[in-house]
């Protein structure tokens, strides 16, 4: 069975350079308060997130530059998966971000984007660790960053559960549709 046969026509590149990189805000969404059976999807696209009972979302918000996705292709010898990553700079010590950055790191999340380039409305959202979640994979805490950064960390894919897929693309019908789609996940404080 080939899994891997293309299918399409793509056009690769475009008049202008492209945007890079991501708003400094990730939604954070606890890998098990998803309603995955509840939520919509269609090829690599979600169209609704839908999480159990009453669970929410949580924004967390840095300065410009602070997040940065990657994605790696996992080579296997039968199957070929993805790494998910994404790296995150705090840059102010309150006990509140202490005690959550503390229960990050024992939890499992799905955390879903802005991308800059906003040249194609069905990518400017994206969903990393969907399928099998992102865990901390490192955590830095440097007294002597120079540049105001007091903690780093990171969220990837764990060692022994890739992604299938790059990050899912989160469009609702409209890029309004959307984002008040995904204002209606997260936690309003």
């Amino acid at each position: 069975m080939n899994c891997g046969k293309i299918a399409k026509n793509l056009t690769l590149a475009g008049c202008g350079a492209s945007i890079a990189g991501i708003a400094p805000e990730l939604i954070l969404l606890n890998f098990d308060d998803i309603d995955k059976s509840a939520s919509s999807i269609s090829g690599n696209v979600l169209s609704t997130i839908v999480m159990s009972g009453s669970a929410k979302g949580y924004k967390y918000e840095s300065a410009k530059n602070a997040f940065e996705g990657s994605v790696s292709l996992n080579k296997g010898t039968y199957v070929n998966t993805y790494n998910h990553q994404l790296l995150g700079r705090v840059f102010a010590k309150t006990q509140n971000a202490k005690d959550e950055l503390i229960k990050l790191a024992q939890g499992k999340v799905v955390a879903v984007v802005k991308n800059l380039d906003a040249t194609n409305q069905e990518t400017v959202y994206e969903a990393y660790g969907w399928d099998a979640g992102l865990v901390m994979s490192d955590f830095q805490a440097a007294s002597t960053d120079a540049d105001g950064v007091l903690y780093t960390f990171t969220l990837a894919s764990d060692d022994n559960a890739k992604e299938s897929e790059l990050p899912k693309s989160v469009y609702s019908e409209t890029l309004a549709a959307t984002e008040t789609m995904l204002k209606g996940l997260v936690v309003t404080s």
